[in-house]
C-alpha cells in the first residue's frame, strides 16, 4: 500500500498527506492539549504538492484528535547536480547516467532555490533528493547543509562599530551571506540549506 491512515495526533512534520484528492507536505505541526475534559486541537501548515497552479501554495488545517489522515509512502530517489536550464534543474542518476529534469517549483521557498544556483557553480555539485509518487516527481530537496566559496567579502559594520559583528559576502553563484567578521574571500563557508544561514567557516 502506497498509504495508510493515522490519527491526526500522530502526524509529524515531513509527513506527506491525501486531503480532497491532492497530497500535501506538513511543514508545520502543533499539537495544543486541552484542560481537563477538552480534547485540544491539532493545527498543520500544509504545502500542496500536486501537479497543477496550486503547487507550493500553503495552506493551514485543524482537526480534532480522534480524525484520521491518508499519509502516503513516496520513493526515494538521489540525482547529482548537473546544470540549471530555464526553469528546470537537470540532474544525473549517477548509477544509470540517466539524466532527468526537475522543475524549480519542487524545491521549497526561495532560500532553496538560490541555493540550487549556487550548487551549479561548486566544483563537486551535491546530490539531491526527489520524492515520487509512482512516476510523479513531488518535491526535491538539497542536502542538510552545503559548502560554498566566498568570492567577495565587504567590510564589516563591527570595523566601523562595537557592536556589530557581521558583515555581508558574496559566494560564487552571487548569493549574499551574512558571516562574521573573520570570514574573507576564498574562504570556504557552511550555510543552513533551510534559511541559507551561515553555519561555520571551514579550516584550510
Amino acid at each position: 500500500m502506497r498509504w495508510y491512515k493515522k490519527d491526526c495526533v500522530d502526524i509529524r512534520q515531513g509527513n506527506k498527506i491525501e486531503k480532497d484528492g491532492k497530497l500535501y507536505e506538513v511543514v508545520k505541526f502543533e499539537h495544543t492539549r486541552g484542560m481537563a475534559r477538552q480534547t485540544g486541537n491539532v493545527q498543520m501548515e500544509l504545502r500542496e504538492l500536486s501537479k497543477g497552479g496550486g503547487r507550493g501554495n500553503k495552506s493551514t488545517l485543524r482537526m480534532k484528535p480522534g480524525h484520521t489522515l491518508e499519509v502516503i509512502r513516496l520513493d526515494e530517489k538521489r540525482f547529482r547536480v548537473l546544470y540549471l536550464d530555464g526553469e528546470n534543474l537537470q540532474v544525473m542518476n549517477e548509477a544509470t547516467y540517466d539524466q532527468v529534469e526537475v522543475p524549480m517549483d519542487l524545491f521549497d521557498g526561495q532560500v532553496q532555490k538560490k541555493l540550487v544556483n549556487e550548487c551549479t557553480f561548486m566544483e563537486e555539485p551535491p546530490e539531491v533528493t526527489v520524492m515520487y509518487f509512482g512516476e510523479e516527481a513531488l518535491s526535491c530537496k538539497l542536502p542538510a547543509t552545503l559548502e560554498l566559496e566566498v568570492d567577495r567579502s565587504f567590510m564589516g559594520a563591527s570595523k566601523q562599530s562595537a557592536t556589530a559583528r557581521e558583515k555581508d559576502c558574496h559566494v560564487k553563484g552571487g548569493m549574499i551571506v551574512k558571516v562574521p567578521d573573520h570570514v574573507e574571500k576564498g574562504d570556504t563557508i557552511v550555510v543552513d540549506t533551510r534559511d541559507g544561514k551561515f553555519v561555520r567557516k571551514l579550516q584550510r
